[in-house]
């Protein structure tokens, strides 16, 4: 396999935490090429199963043939897909894995969270997306980056997860990725929506393109600063994917952002209570992630690496629609309704 690719082993399963020497194989890859493929972390039963559940939640959205409001701002064919909050559709061997963890600490450190949870379905005859990156660099000049203590260019202090429920090949719409892109500077001083498309020198430099292949089972672990865009899948099936995105102990931001112009006030407040995160009114409020009491047990597994799996619960008489307001803060809307849709009455 190639450099990038890894594979849990019998014991590192066995123990629930991999070797110093598998952690530090895939760091370097993670923060040199800006990716790192590991296989073998989720159950296939647990991914089949999954995956049905979202083949099916792509079929009420395909009920209405005009396109999603992100497929408009993207791409067409590539969807933003809320994943089911409630049992028995919140697994253990991925909201709580240990293996998964561990590597989330050793790629961000002590204090990791989690703050994204969502679907990346890639459809049939969709499109191309515009080359981009997911995320800003956290500090904009080397001074400032120096001061913080940190590197020049600075670590990232989010990372992507990114699931395949089923083999994702070149076929089925692999995402195109150019490595080592994260580490391009000039991007910092880029204002706000500025893409690399319009930079095809840039492209040239990091280029060739490769694809982000990944077996039924496997995590690429993704600095989501790496430039990256979404391909046409031309197989006639849905390519399902799973996007957990967790966020840096540094990081008060609910998207995962470092915020520089904290209290000490405001700062004590987040020590203290966990759940606030800044918000995007510039005020602290419960960040965490929301889903069905159903679900609770899926999280009760013991926390040995000390990522904070971020969630609160809702009971009876709410519920948790996971179509609705998936990219919002808690990436789903509480309702009232036993009656889970993609569409609100009124919605046209």
């Amino acid at each position: 396999m190639a450099a990038s690719y890894f594979e849990i082993t019998e014991q590192e399963r066995a123990s629930g935490a991999l070797t110093n020497q598998s952690l530090g194989n895939i760091r370097d890859s993670f923060e040199t090429k800006g990716f790192a493929v590991v296989g073998g972390l989720v159950s296939l039963q647990s991914c089949e199963y999954l995956s049905q559940a979202i083949v099916e939640d792509v079929a009420l959205i395909r009920a209405r043939e005009q396109p999603t409001p992100h497929e408009k701002h993207t791409g067409i064919g590539h969807l933003q897909l809320g994943l089911r909050r409630y049992a028995p559709y919140v697994k253990p061997d991925l909201v709580a894995n240990g293996l998964i963890e561990n590597i989330v600490s050793s790629l961000l450190g002590a204090g990791a969270w989690l703050g994204f949870y969502n679907g990346n379905v890639n459809c049939p005859g969709s499109g191309y997306q515009p080359l981009h990156f997911d995320r800003p660099y956290s500090w904009k000049t080397q001074e400032q980056a120096i001061a913080a203590g940190k590197s020049w260019p600075p670590p990232t202090t989010t990372l992507s997860c990114s699931l395949a429920l089923s083999d994702i090949t070149e076929t089925t719409g692999a995402t195109e990725i150019y490595p080592g892109s994260q580490l391009e500077t000039v991007v910092a001083s880029w204002k706000a929506g500025e893409r690399p498309e319009n930079h095809p020198d840039l492209i040239e430099q990091w280029g060739p393109a490769s694809r982000m292949t990944i077996p039924a089972g496997g995590i690429c672990f993704r600095d989501p600063r790496m430039w990256h865009r979404g391909v046409p899948n031309l197989s006639e099936l849905a390519r399902p994917m799973i996007a957990l995105t967790y966020h840096s102990g540094l990081a008060k931001h609910w998207r995962g952002l470092v915020v520089a112009n904290m209290t000490d006030d405001e700062l004590r407040r987040c020590k203290e209570d966990p759940s606030l995160r800044v918000l995007d009114n510039g005020e602290l409020g419960d960040g965490r992630l929301i889903f069905d009491d159903s679900g609770r047990s899926a999280f009760e597994s013991v926390n040995r690496h000390g990522v904070d799996r971020n969630v609160r619960f809702v009971t009876d008489p709410y519920r948790v629609n996971h179509f609705l307001d998936a990219h919002a803060l808690g990436g789903a809307r509480v309702v009232t309704s036993d009656h889970i849709t993609p569409y609100l009455p009124g919605d046209t």
